[in-house]
């Protein structure tokens, strides 16, 4: 399965896409793959906590994330 880049994906790549029912981008995980699909989990600090976030998952086509490289 191919990113929006056309970049393979594998299981716990990190990615950039925009958080489900949102216009945010966000920086998610790979934690499965459907067929046609990818599973994706992101932390959601939105809730006005910096400490406290609550892990979210969404299913998303891969043409909507980027593979980006993992930071220190």
């Amino acid at each position: 399965m191919k990113d929006f880049l056309g970049q393979e994906l594998e299981l716990g790549d990190t990615v950039v896409t925009t958080a489900k029912n949102y216009r945010l981008l966000v920086k998610a995980t790979i934690v499965a793959f459907t067929p046609k699909q990818v599973r994706l989990e992101y932390k959601n600090t939105w809730n006005g906590y910096s400490e406290k976030y609550n892990t979210e998952e969404f299913i998303t086509t891969p043409s909507l994330v980027i593979k980006i490289p993992l930071t220190s």
